[in-house]
């Protein structure tokens, strides 16, 4: 006896799509811009003391990237290919210390310039006053802290 199997096919059942409602969304709520806190604008004494120790930082920068220079005018005596791997490495050390140097040297006097000018201590980009502590840590500042994080945090 052979015993015969029935399959038997179920009509497929489609569901339709639920309708989709839409969901109410509460008000953005608007986060007020970070202002920086209003800070105060440097007197003619901080001023001139700015002033003389961005020029003494500029001579210093100066000196030293004129030195490098000559060091690196000199000829390398003769030696062996491990002297003249060193005198190759010593050579582009240099060459970056005295790029970032260059790069400092530009800032400072970009500083002067604005001392000059008496734009000095405003920021360059929203316009407002730079914090003191800001300006006597790096005399050369461009930016307020605010502005320098947004575009520190634009880089990444």
């Amino acid at each position: 006896m052979k015993k015969t199997t029935k399959t038997v096919k179920k009509a497929a059942v489609r569901k339709a799509p639920a309708k989709k409602t839409a969901a109410k969304k509460a008000p953005a709520k608007k986060i007020p811009a970070k202002k920086a806190p209003a800070a105060e604008p440097l007197t003619k004494a901080e001023l001139a003391a700015i002033a003389a120790g961005l020029g003494e930082m500029k001579a210093d920068i100066a000196k030293n990237v004129e030195d490098k220079k000559n060091l690196d005018l000199l000829e390398p005596e003769v030696g062996d290919s491990i002297d003249q791997a060193t005198q190759s490495l010593d050579k582009e050390i240099l060459f970056e210390l005295s790029d970032n140097e260059r790069k400092i040297l530009r800032d400072i006097e970009a500083a002067l310039r604005k001392l000059e000018k008496g734009t000095y201590g405003l920021c360059e980009h929203c316009k407002n006053v730079i914090e003191k502590k800001r300006i006597k840590a790096l005399p050369s500042a461009r930016y307020c802290m605010v502005c320098q994080s947004g575009s520190e945090k634009n880089r990444i």
